[in-house]
């Protein structure tokens, strides 16, 4: 043990390392005042504060119902895995989601089946790939006209849901947990939603809906079940995108623009809330609002706001517009006690060429990463240790252009390229307007010196683990 770890064991700063690649995972303010033992809302304040809102992905997780479920309190959490409630809160959340929500659970996925027997696009490989590369058309201000793939004659939702109900698939991604004691190995379910964006079998979906998983299974509207191969996947925008081989004809989504979607707009959710009991439910609502920022697991997305009802096991099903055209992957939902209606989709027209990259390469191409892993310095540690707020490194990869240039760890990065950075979000800003292979410069506090340099770091290309 090194004097840098040492020192955090001695005055309990040793957090948890993020071994990936990058810089994008640290330490939250609550995390860091928990590791110092420092309360993070005072006690009088606590009681005073209002139930927690609660941002989450919506992917359900199948396991045993919860006795006594509350919800957790004073701090926002950002949950990935969620424990099934009760029986009766599933019956609950049914009879509101049938009143309040316009749910199409049931004649409408019947319907379907009709539908989802014929091949609507006849998309291959090639094919999808250059639809995802079209680029939106343009506003036309002679005639004051906007001609974009949005077009056509609207639908009433019996007609969407007809139209796209077919193209959304259910996801249920098999995870496997080793239990050490007798060293033996259990399994635990997720479930979530798809879209088909090809006859041939790719299928869209959200990165946490099939993170971590061993297998994943696809179940389409027909009720017919499919194994599927991930083709590639990406935590930063939480897209993945998996493939099965039909042995029948699949219904593929349209996909619209979502670039020009304007507040107040028809929307329509279609998904699997729940898990597979609910499966093809269709909900309506409105656009919300557009470019919401909302950061989920240290992820900042800039998202669709819509209040159709998006819940559990919705992730990765799809947001529709009034012309049947996809605009969204819904992804995020917030829950409280106090808030209703506030449900989050990524962009179809920021996903299509984060897909096209999964599709072609697995990953997305082009990213710059510095080799650390690292933590924030917060005023409270900079205070207690001498060292200046900034990025600290955590961790260094291996041939990096961060090892090269002799970052090692206990070194806090205090300026980049000239400016200022406090946190690893600033940081990643200024390193992501870099392509890989330039350089970034970096104004760094040594560990072992006290004394500041200027070090010269060489970009290089993101690459899956």
């Amino acid at each position: 043990m090194n004097e840098f770890e040492k020192m955090n064991n001695e005055n309990e700063f040793n957090s948890e390392i993020n071994h990936s690649v990058e810089n994008d995972v640290t330490l939250t303010e609550e995390e860091m005042a928990d590791a110092v033992n420092v309360e993070a809302v005072p006690v009088e304040e606590a009681e005073k504060t209002e139930p927690e809102t609660v941002v989450s992905e919506n992917i359900n997780f199948v396991q045993q119902p919860v006795q006594n479920y509350e919800e957790p309190a004073a701090r926002v959490s950002y949950n990935v895995k969620k424990k099934k409630p009760g029986i009766k809160r599933y019956i609950a959340l049914a009879v509101v989601a049938g009143f309040v929500n316009v749910a199409v659970v049931g004649a409408l996925f019947f319907a379907g089946y009709k539908v989802g027997t014929s091949d609507v696009g006849g998309r291959n490989k090639e094919n999808v790939l250059s639809v995802l590369q079209q680029q939106p058309e343009k506003h036309n201000s002679e005639n004051n006209t906007t001609e974009t793939a949005n077009k056509g004659a609207e639908l009433s939702t019996v007609e969407i849901s007809k139209k796209v109900g077919p193209a959304v698939v259910g996801i249920t991604s098999k995870i496997s947990n080793t239990i050490s004691f007798f060293s033996s190995e259990m399994f635990s379910e997720g479930t979530g939603s798809g879209i088909i964006i090809s006859s041939d079998g790719y299928i869209i979906t959200n990165n946490h809906v099939v993170e971590g998983a061993s297998a994943v299974t696809v179940t389409l509207n027909t009720g017919s079940e499919y194994e599927a191969k991930l083709i590639g996947s990406d935590a930063k925008t939480d897209l993945a995108v998996i493939k099965i081989i039909p042995e029948e004809a699949l219904t593929v989504a349209e996909l619209g623009d979502s670039s020009i979607v304007e507040v107040g707009e028809k929307a329509v959710a279609i998904g699997n809330p729940l898990g597979m009991e609910f499966f093809g439910s269709t909900t309506q609502g409105i656009i919300s609002a557009i470019n919401r920022t909302i950061t989920v697991d240290g992820r900042t997305m800039s998202l669709i706001q819509t209040d159709a009802a998006i819940n559990e096991g919705n992730s990765g099903g799809a947001l529709v517009n009034a012309y049947g055209q996809v605009i969204g992957i819904n992804a995020v939902k917030v829950s409280s006690s106090s808030v209703e209606g506030m449900g989050f989709a990524i962009p179809i027209s920021e996903a299509k060429p984060v897909v096209e990259d999964l599709i072609k390469h697995g990953y997305v191409k082009g990213r710059p990463v510095i080799g650390i892993s690292s933590r924030d310095v917060t005023e409270y540690m900079a205070t207690r240790q001498g060292w200046p707020i900034g990025v600290q490194v955590m961790e260094t990869q291996l041939g990096s252009g961060a090892e090269i240039a002799g970052l090692v760890q206990g070194d806090i990065i205090v300026k980049a390229d000239g400016k200022e950075v406090k946190t690893t979000d600033e940081l990643n800003k200024i390193k992501d307007t870099h392509k890989p292979g330039e350089s970034i410069l970096l104004e760094v506090y040594k560990y072992d010196t006290g004394l500041k340099e200027k070090v010269s770091v060489k970009l290089s290309e993101e690459r899956p683990d």
